[in-house]
């Protein structure tokens, strides 16, 4: 029934188990955002990366096939290599450095084949509900503790509430036609910054010393997966099918940051 829901346990990487729960919940939309994103832990399992980031797709539109509802999969910026040196949009072609890189890639194109089947690529998330680099920040400077910080690493920090909004727009403007609709879209808060500079946007709002945010570099850490140095994202279809784009970063992390009473 319209405005229902339920909620339901299913292994997505068990093909029968995903078919048996679509068919007993009957979705008419289905998002998408289970993942392997630990970017480390998939360049050290990478069949593990390939079982959660691949097989859980392909047994989902799988799964899909006879009711046909709508499918918007979360993908990330991580499938570029960051050499473009300037926001990627949805025309610019992937090519991941990493192995969550490229097991995200293969999910889109499974997604993709899919007949009502629609990717969404958001970047560096910050919100409840998950550990995350702002919550990080926030802890250790209130404690008056240093935080080191990517310095030359560039994306598109984007606040899951306003990505949810989004998706939900975007359900919403695809509720009223299907035809001709991009089948990828670009979804983070507008603009971009290096891990330094948010980091230090979060002490400012927090009226915290700012010299407790010291740079570094991706290098030197010795990562097991590389990481693109600029993967900054824009959209040429966001606006164009919901009407608006995402505020900007820096005001969706002060809108984040009173919204936990950080900040007043």
């Amino acid at each position: 029934m319209p405005g229902e829901s339920a909620h339901v346990v299913c292994d997505l990487t068990d093909a029968e188990a995903t078919r048996r729960a679509i068919r007993a919940v009957a979705p008419d939309v289905v998002v998408h955002t289970q993942a392997l994103s630990d970017v480390d832990r998939c360049e050290q399992e990478p069949e593990e990366a390939q079982r959660l980031n691949v097989h859980t797709v392909d047994h989902l539109c799988r799964a899909l096939e006879t009711s046909q509802p709508l499918l918007l999969a979360l993908s990330t910026d991580y499938v570029f290599d960051g050499r473009k040196g300037r926001p990627y949009d949805e025309e610019d072609a992937p090519n991941p450095l990493s192995t969550y890189g490229r097991t995200k890639v293969a999910g889109e194109r499974l997604a993709r084949r899919y007949a009502k089947g629609y990717v969404i690529r958001p970047s560096t998330l910050f919100g409840t509900g998950r550990v995350n680099f702002c919550e990080t920040v926030v802890q250790r400077v209130q404690r008056g503790e240093p935080v080191e910080a990517f310095a030359d690493q560039t994306t598109s920090p984007t606040y899951t509430a306003d990505l949810a909004e989004g998706i939900e727009a975007l359900i919403t403007a695809m509720g009223t036609s299907l035809r001709n609709r991009p089948r990828l879209y670009h979804m983070t808060n507008a603009g971009s910054a290096t891990r330094v500079d948010f980091a230090k946007r979060v002490a400012a709002w927090l009226n915290q010393d700012g010299s407790l945010i010291r740079a570094v570099a991706m290098r030197d850490q010795h990562l097991s997966a590389p990481r693109p140095a600029y993967s900054a994202l824009a959209s040429r279809h966001l606006a164009h099918v919901i009407g608006r784009t995402l505020r900007p970063w820096d005001d969706a992390l002060h809108a984040y940051l009173r919204a936990q009473h950080w900040i007043n």
